[in-house]
Protein backbone atom coordinates (compact mmCIF):
# COMPACT_ATOMS: atom_id res chain seq x y z
CA UNK A 1 0.00 0.00 0.00
CA UNK A 2 1.37 3.43 -1.42
CA UNK A 3 1.98 6.27 1.40
CA UNK A 4 -1.31 8.49 -0.27
CA UNK A 5 -3.19 5.03 0.00
CA UNK A 6 -2.51 4.81 3.80
CA UNK A 7 -3.20 7.81 4.28
CA UNK A 8 -6.68 7.80 2.70
CA UNK A 9 -7.67 4.74 4.29
CA UNK A 10 -6.44 6.00 7.85
CA UNK A 11 -9.05 9.39 7.11
CA UNK A 12 -11.86 7.39 6.19
CA UNK A 13 -11.32 4.80 9.22
CA UNK A 14 -11.26 8.07 11.65
CA UNK A 15 -14.32 9.48 9.86
CA UNK A 16 -16.27 6.50 9.89
CA UNK A 17 -15.12 5.75 14.33
CA UNK A 18 -16.79 9.62 14.49
CA UNK A 19 -20.20 7.65 14.13
CA UNK A 20 -19.42 5.50 17.06
CA UNK A 21 -17.37 7.95 19.34
CA UNK A 22 -20.84 10.31 19.07
CA UNK A 23 -22.94 7.49 20.23
CA UNK A 24 -21.03 6.79 23.13
CA UNK A 25 -20.95 9.75 23.90
CA UNK A 26 -24.78 10.92 24.58
CA UNK A 27 -25.25 6.97 26.03
CA UNK A 28 -22.47 7.35 28.73
CA UNK A 29 -24.16 10.95 29.32
CA UNK A 30 -27.41 9.48 29.49
CA UNK A 31 -26.42 6.69 31.71
CA UNK A 32 -24.71 8.80 34.43
CA UNK A 33 -27.10 11.00 34.66
CA UNK A 34 -30.04 8.43 35.28
CA UNK A 35 -27.55 6.68 37.59
CA UNK A 36 -27.07 10.26 39.52
CA UNK A 37 -31.04 10.84 39.41
CA UNK A 38 -31.86 7.23 40.87
CA UNK A 39 -29.12 8.25 43.52
CA UNK A 40 -30.10 11.97 44.29
CA UNK A 41 -33.52 11.82 43.54
CA UNK A 42 -33.73 14.55 41.24
CA UNK A 43 -35.50 12.48 38.40
CA UNK A 44 -35.25 14.07 35.39
CA UNK A 45 -32.95 16.59 35.35
CA UNK A 46 -29.62 14.91 35.79
CA UNK A 47 -30.15 12.62 33.35
CA UNK A 48 -31.25 15.46 30.99
CA UNK A 49 -28.02 17.65 31.91
CA UNK A 50 -25.45 14.69 31.57
CA UNK A 51 -27.27 13.92 28.00
CA UNK A 52 -26.77 17.48 27.14
CA UNK A 53 -22.84 17.41 28.21
CA UNK A 54 -22.68 14.03 25.96
CA UNK A 55 -24.45 15.88 22.85
CA UNK A 56 -21.57 18.77 23.36
CA UNK A 57 -19.24 16.21 23.34
CA UNK A 58 -20.28 14.28 20.48
CA UNK A 59 -20.31 17.71 18.61
CA UNK A 60 -16.84 18.91 19.84
CA UNK A 61 -15.59 15.25 18.81
CA UNK A 62 -17.29 16.06 14.76
CA UNK A 63 -15.94 19.55 14.90
CA UNK A 64 -12.31 18.31 16.01
CA UNK A 65 -12.50 15.25 13.11
CA UNK A 66 -14.11 18.03 10.44
CA UNK A 67 -11.13 20.16 11.57
CA UNK A 68 -8.39 17.82 10.87
CA UNK A 69 -9.94 16.44 7.75
CA UNK A 70 -10.74 20.13 6.50
CA UNK A 71 -9.55 21.30 3.41
CA UNK A 72 -7.56 24.23 4.13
Amino acid sequence: MEGSDRHALRAALEVLSLGLEMGVAVVIGYLAGSWLDERLATEPYLTLVFMWLGVAAAFKALWRTARRHWPR
